[in-house]
């Protein structure tokens, strides 16, 4: 068998059977994403419900406030607005409605005062759950009134838009929320996959002297760091592809919010998959050869994990950008197919959209091959250096 082979091999069975491994690299992103996506699930679909909405309101006869009750907010009558506003400033009540004191005669308008507390996000959803209400009734009464006067309910609305969806790639497609934040948890735990375990294999074992037995074997130092390379590629890319089993699994149970969550369907097709595979490895290979380089310069492996740490922000940080791009009009511009992790991250989500851009993937794969083919030599120059590699 290739030395290389064989030294990844003996890697691979050490790093399986380490349990830090299989919880950080294997089982943390099904996990967590698992978690993350039920929470998130749970949280919009309780957000979206009047049932949970409540809705101080001061005492009042107003038939405005059975509208409410209708529509099956959680009323709850405050004695005064001052009453009511003391609730709002102690964080008690969401937003306070007060109606007039006498209800509106014939075409008059009734005004609603709302008090709520700006910053308060829960106070401005709240609101807006009832505005629509609102507006409900008032499409309703402007209507009755229309037809009364035998004016057609067009005028209501003298300009009207038409949507029309333009159907672009492939049906379907995943949902904003996985397309924002599935990319980024790919190839962030692609990184922290590899990095729970990097630390050990160069600088951990000159810590434990044990690196000159492997070095006095009859294997090549360009065949023992290959190996190393590879059984860290190998998890980096199992780590990052554990994100899509989280997903998987997420809907298969189908736990509460799922709904929410996959409205439109889970999303990953097999193309997608696929590209997100083809895209991943060069990344794989990159992240191994920075770990690994890192793991051959340092001492011992706490100062391996100094380095890496201030290594992850380079990740980081395109990574985040990543979940804002298609925000922007740069998602769709060729030259973020030139920034390192920003193009990768960028495609899986063109591709989890249905709409894959085969040169830009083609484009990220290269770049991502040269730089992990630059990295994988720099790292092979560096573990082949004696003072850099016997240094404890």
């Amino acid at each position: 068998m290739n030395p290389i082979f064989q030294v990844a091999r003996k890697e691979l069975r050490e790093m399986f059977r380490d349990k830090r491994v299989r919880s950080s690299a294997f089982l943390g992103p099904v996990i967590l994403i698992f978690i993350l996506f039920s929470l998130m699930g749970f949280v919009f679909g309780q957000l979206g419900k009047k049932q949970n909405t409540k809705v101080h309101v001061v005492k009042s006869s107003s038939p405005l406030v059975n509208i409410l009750k209708k529509e099956q907010f959680q009323i709850i009558e405050v004695p005064s607005q001052a009453e009511g506003e003391k609730l709002i400033r102690n964080g008690d009540a969401r937003v306070l409605l007060l109606f007039a004191s006498e209800p509106a005669v014939g075409d008059a308008q009734e005004v609603v005062d709302a008090f709520l507390d700006p910053k308060q996000q829960t106070g401005q959803m709240a609101l807006a759950l009832v505005r629509n209400a609102f507006e409900t009734e008032n499409r309703t009464r402007v209507v009755t009134r229309l037809t009364e006067a035998g004016i057609p309910e067009t005028a209501l609305e003298p300009i009207k838009m038409a949507k029309h969806d333009v159907q672009v790639g492939e049906k379907g497609g995943a949902s904003d929320i996985l397309v924002g934040l599935l990319p980024y948890m790919i190839v962030i735990w692609a990184f922290y996959g590899a990095m729970s375990i990097s630390g050990d294999l160069v600088a951990g074992e000159k810590e434990k002297n044990t690196l000159e037995t492997l070095l006095i074997t009859p294997v090549t130092r360009t065949s023992i760091v290959l190996g190393k390379l590879l059984a860290l590629t190998v998890v980096s890319l199992l780590s990052s592809l554990s994100s899509l089993v989280g997903i998987l699994l997420f809907a298969l149970l189908k736990p509460p919010g799922s709904a929410e969550m996959f409205k439109s369907g889970l999303g990953v097709s097999p193309m997608s998959a696929l590209i997100i595979v083809v895209l991943m490895l060069p990344m794989a290979a990159l992240f191994s050869s920075m770990l690994i380089g890192v793991s051959s310069y340092a001492k011992n492996s706490r100062e391996a994990q100094t380095y890496v740490s201030q290594l992850s922000f380079i990740v980081i940080a395109p990574a985040i950008f990543s979940q804002f791009i298609g925000l922007t009009d740069y998602g769709s511009k060729r030259w973020v197919d030139l920034v390192p992790i920003l193009n990768t991250a960028n495609n899986m989500r063109l591709a989890l959209l249905g709409k894959p851009d085969w040169t830009g993937i083609m484009i990220t794969v290269c770049i991502s091959a040269v730089l992990a083919i630059i990295g994988v030599k720099l790292t092979v120059m560096l573990f082949n250096r004696e003072e850099v590699l016997v240094r404890v």
